[in-house]
């Protein structure tokens, strides 16, 4: 095989393999209706009391509760990895962390995927 054949194919091999890299780097759950459906059935169980039903944290529960269906006012941001650690481990000083409540880092992700099934604008 020439030098120059050798490079194209060596080079079509090292993005081949940085893709697949990428791909590790995915969170167990997928975004896909299976778990954001899992998501609303673990959001009706425990997140209701302070976001409310729908998300919209109209409630006179919590006066800070963030309204999930706008993403762009979110305390803590608004990417997976951003909700997920809010869900996860908590944040500020009325959140809660649920990862031990909800059982698993799986059920922290179809939350994640139901929140922004949420969203009623992308961010």
């Amino acid at each position: 095989m020439e030098s120059r054949h050798i490079k194209t194919f060596l080079a079509a091999r090292a993005s081949l393999l940085l893709a697949f890299a990428g791909l590790l780097h995915l969170p167990v759950a997928q975004a896909d209706a299976v778990a954001a459906e899992r998501g609303g059935q673990l959001f009706q169980q425990y997140c209701t009391e302070c976001h409310g039903r729908d998300g919209r944290a109209q409630l006179d529960v919590i006066s800070d509760a963030t309204d999930l269906t706008m993403p762009v006012d979110y305390y803590n941001g608004s990417s997976d990895q951003e909700i997920y650690n809010s869900i996860a481990n908590g944040a500020g000083v009325a959140m809660p962390a649920w990862r031990t409540v909800v059982g698993s880092d799986e059920a922290v992700w179809d939350l994640v995927h139901f929140v922004k099934s949420l969203w009623v604008e992308q961010p």
